[in-house]
């Protein structure tokens, strides 16, 4: 049961690993069908008569599943979405809705009228629709951009819930009454996500992993991993007992738990 439940939490929202497809230059639009090399979803809206059966985004194959959702009659509850508009397309186009996870990288924005300045815009152009369809954008932050993020100076371990200005990675040990359900470990939005992925079932496979294990508590912790890609330029060490030397490190601290959670620091 509590595997299951762990799954569940997981599931939910989740983008799991830092081979994410970069935007804008891993993704394609189609207008004509999927494109081969390409994993699509297809973007219809059913009311509209122009050839809307065969539009779909594309993201390069190989990548990471970035989780991206299309719903015609709303927004997903438990994603973050934003609405697919145009005005002058009189085809029920109100309700439409692009979804991504909640901690996915690329917190896109649309316009129907031209690119948006100072973000990295995909055009979705059908030529077969007359209604304006030639001026039509989906918008994000251009990842080729973002620099790295450094450790500590870009990272924060909160005790009470996500920071603002913050992307962050949900600390939880279910089995610990301690107020575990609002710790994160986060990073700051204008840097580059850095892929992370913890699991409290035991080290995850194909990342490379550091357990991280409070001896005092007796509530689980000896199977809860904090995993990076292999990739990674982060190479993280544990201490359970102050920091590090030598080493640069963040502290993680939960006051409202007795288990010594006081000098536990997160190092490279």
């Amino acid at each position: 049961m509590r595997t299951l439940l762990l799954l569940s939490l997981m599931m939910i929202g989740a983008v799991f690993t830092a081979d994410l497809p970069t935007w804008p230059t891993d993704f394609r639009w189609s207008s004509a069908g999927r494109v081969p090399g390409y994993d699509c979803i297809i973007i219809l809206e059913l009311a509209d008569p122009h050839t809307w059966s065969d539009n779909y985004l594309c993201w390069r194959s190989g990548k990471t599943n970035p989780g991206i959702r299309w719903q015609s009659w709303g927004p997903i509850s438990g994603m973050r979405c934003i609405r697919i508009l145009e005005t002058a397309d009189p085809h029920t186009w109100s309700d439409n809705y692009l979804c991504e996870p909640n901690n996915s990288p690329y917190k896109f924005s649309w316009s129907s009228a031209g690119a948006i300045a100072g973000k990295s815009c995909l055009q979705w152009h059908e030529s077969a629709d007359p209604h304006t369809w030639d001026d039509n954008y989906l918008c994000a932050n251009s990842q080729l951009q973002q620099r790295e993020a450094v450790f500590p100076e870009d990272f924060w371990f909160h005790s009470a819930g996500v920071l603002s200005g913050y992307d962050c990675l949900r600390i939880l040990e279910l089995a610990d009454p301690h107020t575990w359900h609002d710790n994160y470990f986060c990073w700051r939005q204008e840097v580059r996500d850095p892929g992370m992925r913890w699991s409290s079932a035991g080290p995850i496979s194909g990342m490379r992993c550091t357990r991280i294990l409070e001896t005092a508590d007796p509530h689980t912790w000896s199977d809860n991993y904090l995993c990076v890609p292999h990739s990674s330029k982060l190479r993280f060490h544990w201490s359970s007992a102050g920091q590090i030397r030598g080493r640069r490190c963040l502290q993680w601290r939960e006051t409202a738990d007795p288990h010594t959670w006081s000098d536990n620091f997160l190092c490279v």
